[in-house]
C-alpha cells in the first residue's frame, strides 16, 4: 500500500512537473503576435501580417555628392531630434540613366530631422566637394563608405569619447575576403577607427552590416552579410566591449525559408523581448519589361525572441506596389531604425515611421518613402465576421508593483462641482447654509457602496429639476450587460404636457425589481413645489418609494434573502456606468442631504428626514453609511458626515475600468464586430468564475490601451502567478497585442 502511494505521488508530481515545465513567465512584458510561439490553438482565425500604410516622399537624394545608388540608410533618435545617416552614390549608364549629374565615389553623408518628417542637410564643413565644404559630408575613409553603419550606445559603461559607434565594411572581391572595422566618435561627427584590426573578417560584408548593444542581453550584437553558397544569408555575433567578437553563426528560421536576404535592418523593438527584422528578400533571378537592370526585391519581416531563430512571414510586408520607382533593381530596402512620429488624428498618441527606398539605380534621384504602422501593429490574430477564437499556451504574469500602481481615483473626465453657501440662498427647501449645484452633467462616486447588506436607505433633496431625460440620483447600471447586479434610482419628467403620463420615479435593483410612481400623479406633486425630497428603502426584497415623506410606491416582492451588491461598482451620483457615463442620464439642478444609509428608515423616519433634514434626524455618531449635508466644504470631495463605518468622501469616477492589474489588449474591431475573453485555468482548461466569455463585457473598439472588464470587474491581480490560458474570441477584429499591468 505505501508503495502505491509513493507511487500515486510520484505521478502526481511528474505531472505538475510537466505542467510548470511548459508555463512561460510572461511577467509584466507585452506578448505581440508577431509568431506563433504562445498560440496552441486557432478556429477560423489567423495571424495575419499586416502592411505598413505608404505616406509622402520625405527625402530625395538630388544633390550633386548624392544620387541615384544612394543606398544604407540609418535612422535614429539623438536628443530632441532624429539624425539620418547614407550613402551618397550616384551612377550613370551610357547618359541614358542618372544623366542628371556626373557618376562620382561615395560618401557618408548626414541629414537631421525634428520630426522624422522633414529632413534638412546641416553643413559640417568637413568634406571638400566640387570645391567647396559647405555639405552634408562625414570625413570618412573612402574605402569605409559603402557600408557605414553607426548606432548611439545605450550601454552604461560606455565612455563618453564612444558614445556613437558604427560597423563600417570592406566589400570582398575575388582577390581577398570581406572585413568589418568598428569605429567610434563622442559626437556622431568625428570618427575614427577602434582599433587598426578588423572587429570581424569572416563574412562577406558588401551590405548593410549593423551592431547595437542590446539592453536585453547586456552585449553588443551584430548581423552582417555572410553567403551560405549562391545565397545571400545572415550571420550573427556578440562582444562584450565591441573589440573581441564571437564566432559568428548563421540565422535560423522556424519556418525553413529559403529566402536571398539583401539587408537585415534588425532591430530590439523597445524594451520588449522582441527583436525585429525587416529584410529585403531579393530575387536576383527576375526583372520587369523596360528595367536595365536585373532583380527586384520586397520588404519583408521577421520576428525573434532570442536573436538567433527567426519567423520569417512568407508574404512580403512591403510590395513594390504601383509605384514604378519601386519595381527597379535593388528598391525597397529598409533604413535601419524605426521611430515614433505623430499623427494628426483625434485620440491617437502617435505611429511608428519606417523609411524605405525607391528609384535605385534606374532613376535620376534616389527617394525615401516614410511609411507608418501602428504601435505593435506588424502582425495580429485576426478573424471575419463569422468569429473565431485563439487559445493561448499556458502562462503566468506579474502583478503590477505597488510603487507603480496608479491612484484608481484620477480619471481625465473630471467635472466641477459647485457647492453654494450662505443665507441667502433661497434654491432649496435645504437643512442649512449649503447647497449642491448642478448646471451642467456632474459625476460623483460614492466609496464603499457596492456592498450594502440586505437592508438599505437611499435619499436626496433637489431643487429645479430639468425636463426631458432621467436624472440619476444614485446609479451602477448598464443596461447591455445582462449579467451584471444593477441599481439604479431616479426620475424622468416628461418635458411637454401632451405626454405627461410618461413620467416617472423610480427605484430598481435587479434581483428585487422595481418600485414605481409615475404618470399624472407624480406630475400632481412635482407641481405643487419645485423643491422635492425623495426616498427609497430596500429591506430583505422589499422595496419602498417616497415622495416628500409618503409612501407612494412599492414593489411586490420581499424577503428575498439576497443582499444588495452591485456587481458593476460603486454607486454613482449623477450618471450611469459606460456606455452611458454623464450624458445619457446625468442629474443637473440643485441637491442637497445625499444619504446612503446602511438600514431601512421606517416610514415615520422618512417623513421626519423629509421635513428636518438629516442632521435634526439621524444620529450621526452611530449610523453607517454615506450622508453629504454641503456644509463642511466648498468643492469637491463632497464629505461624509457618517463617520463610524469609516469616511467615504466622494471622488471622480475612473471612467477607464481600473484594476490593480488588468489585462489590456491593442485591438481594432469594426463597429459591428466584437472582442471578447476568456481566461482559463491552465491545468484542467476550465473558465476562471467571474472570468469567461459569458462574464466578459462586449469589446468593440481600437485602441492601443483597452482594458478588459468582465462584469465591470478589470481586475485581475489575484490570478498573478497562476499559470493560465487566455481564449480570445474575434468577430470582425484583430489583436496586436496584449500585456498585464496598468
Amino acid at each position: 500500500m505505501l508503495k502505491k502511494q509513493i507511487f500515486f505521488s510520484l505521478s502526481l508530481l511528474a505531472m505538475a512537473t510537466a505542467l510548470y515545465a511548459e508555463v512561460v513567465n510572461l511577467g509584466s512584458g507585452r506578448e505581440l503576435f508577431v509568431d506563433d510561439k504562445m498560440i496552441e490553438k486557432m478556429d477560423n482565425a489567423e495571424i495575419r501580417l499586416n502592411r505598413p500604410d505608404e505616406k509622402d516622399i520625405v527625402f530625395v537624394l538630388d544633390r550633386e555628392h548624392e544620387g541615384n545608388v544612394s543606398c544604407y540608410f540609418t535612422i535614429m533618435k539623438d536628443g530632441d531630434k532624429y539624425r539620418m545617416y547614407y550613402n551618397g552614390s550616384h551612377y550613370n549608364l551610357w547618359n541614358l540613366i542618372g544623366a542628371n549629374r556626373k557618376g562620382h565615389h561615395e560618401f557618408t553623408c548626414l541629414a537631421e530631422s525634428t520630426d522624422g518628417i522633414n529632413w534638412t542637410r546641416p553643413i559640417l564643413n568637413k568634406v571638400e566637394f566640387n570645391g567647396s565644404k559647405a555639405n552634408n559630408i562625414l570625413d570618412i575613409p573612402p574605402h569605409l563608405t559603402h557600408c557605414f553603419t553607426p548606432f548611439k550606445d545605450t550601454n552604461p559603461d560606455c565612455p563618453p569619447d564612444e558614445l556613437y559607434k558604427a560597423a563600417a565594411g570592406v566589400q570582398f572581391n575575388a582577390a581577398k575576403p570581406g572585413k568589418l572595422y568598428g569605429m567610434v566618435s563622442p559626437d556622431g561627427i568625428n570618427w575614427k577607427l577602434v582599433q587598426e584590426k578588423p572587429i570581424l573578417d569572416k563574412g562577406e560584408f558588401d551590405s548593410q552590416n549593423l551592431i547595437f548593444y542590446d539592453n536585453v542581453r547586456k552585449c553588443y550584437v551584430a548581423y552582417y552579410r555572410r553567403w551560405v553558397g549562391r545565397m545571400r544569408g545572415i550571420a550573427t555575433a556578440t562582444s562584450k566591449d565591441f573589440r573581441n567578437w564571437t564566432d559568428g553563426e548563421m540565422l535560423s528560421y522556424d519556418n525553413n525559408k529559403d529566402e536571398n536576404f539583401y539587408t537585415n535592418a534588425i532591430l530590439r523593438y523597445g524594451d520588449t523581448q522582441y527583436l525585429l527584422g525587416f529584410p529585403m528578400l531579393f530575387r536576383d533571378d527576375r526583372t520587369r519589361n523596360g528595367n536595365w537592370r536585373i532583380g527586384l526585391g520586397d520588404g519583408g519581416f521577421m520576428s525573434s525572441r532570442d536573436g538567433k531563430n527567426f519567423y520569417l512571414f512568407e508574404e512580403a510586408f512591403l510590395r513594390p506596389g504601383l509605384n514604378n520607382d519601386r519595381w527597379y533593381n535593388r528598391c525597397n530596402y529598409a533604413s535601419w531604425g524605426m521611430i515614433e512620429t505623430p499623427i494628426n488624428m483625434p485620440g491617437n498618441n502617435g505611429e511608428l515611421s519606417l523609411y524605405y527606398s525607391e528609384g535605385y539605380s534606374e532613376s535620376d534621384d534616389l527617394k525615401i518613402r516614410r511609411c507608418t504602422i501602428r504601435k505593435d501593429g506588424f502582425a495580429s490574430i485576426h478573424s471575419n465576421m463569422k468569429k473565431g477564437t485563439v487559445l493561448t499556451k499556458a502562462f503566468t504574469f506579474a502583478e503590477t508593483p505597488k510603487e507603480l500602481q496608479k491612484n484608481s481615483k484620477s480619471d481625465l473626465y473630471k467635472t466641477k462641482v459647485i457647492i453654494k453657501q450662505g443665507g441667502s440662498i433661497n434654491y432649496i427647501h435645504h437643512h442649512g447654509k449649503g447647497v449642491l449645484y448642478a448646471p451642467y452633467p456632474i459625476s460623483q462616486e460614492i466609496p464603499d457602496t457596492d456592498k450594502l447588506g440586505k437592508s438599505a436607505t437611499f435619499a436626496i433633496q433637489v431643487d429645479r429639476l430639468e425636463r426631458g431625460k432621467e436624472r440619476r440620483f444614485f446609479s451602477s447600471y448598464d443596461r447591455f450587460n445582462k449579467n451584471a447586479q444593477m441599481f439604479y434610482f431616479h426620475i424622468y419628467l416628461a418635458p411637454h404636457k401632451s405626454i405627461y403620463k410618461d413620467s416617472l420615479l423610480r427605484c430598481y435593483y435587479t434581483p428585487f425589481g422595481k418600485a414605481e410612481f409615475k404618470g399624472e400623479a407624480l406630475e400632481a406633486e412635482i407641481a405643487k413645489s419645485t423643491h422635492h425630497h425623495f426616498a427609497a428603502t430596500i429591506d430583505h426584497g422589499k422595496i419602498k418609494l417616497y415622495m416628500n415623506g409618503k409612501l407612494v410606491a412599492e414593489n411586490n416582492v420581499e424577503y428575498k434573502d439576497v443582499a444588495i451588491n452591485s456587481t458593476l461598482g460603486n454607486l454613482r451620483f449623477g450618471c450611469d456606468y459606460p456606455p452611458y457615463g454623464m450624458l445619457y442620464s446625468p442629474f443637473l439642478g440643485y441637491a442637497d442631504d445625499l444619504l446612503i444609509l446602511k438600514r431601512a428608515m421606517s416610514a415615520k423616519e422618512i417623513a421626519e428626514l423629509a421635513e428636518n433634514g438629516a442632521e435634526k434626524t439621524l444620529n450621526l455618531e452611530k449610523e453607517e453609511g454615506v450622508l453629504y449635508t454641503m456644509e463642511t466644504e466648498k468643492t469637491v470631495p463632497l464629505i461624509d458626515r457618517l463617520a463610524k463605518d469609516g469616511v467615504q468622501n466622494s471622488f471622480y469616477p475612473n471612467y477607464a475600468p481600473f484594476g490593480k492589474t488588468m489585462l489590456i489588449l491593442n485591438c481594432s474591431t469594426s463597429a459591428r464586430g466584437s472582442i471578447r475573453v476568456e481566461l482559463q485555468d491552465a491545468e484542467t482548461g476550465k473558465a476562471i468564475p467571474g472570468y469567461s466569455l459569458e462574464d466578459c463585457d462586449l469589446i468593440y473598439d481600437d485602441s492601443l490601451n483597452r482594458t478588459v472588464t468582465w462584469g465591470g470587474n478589470a481586475d485581475v491581480s489575484q490570478l498573478a502567478n497562476r499559470p493560465i490560458k487566455i481564449l480570445f474570441e474575434l468577430k470582425d477584429a484583430d489583436i496586436f497585442s496584449y500585456r498585464f499591468g496598468q
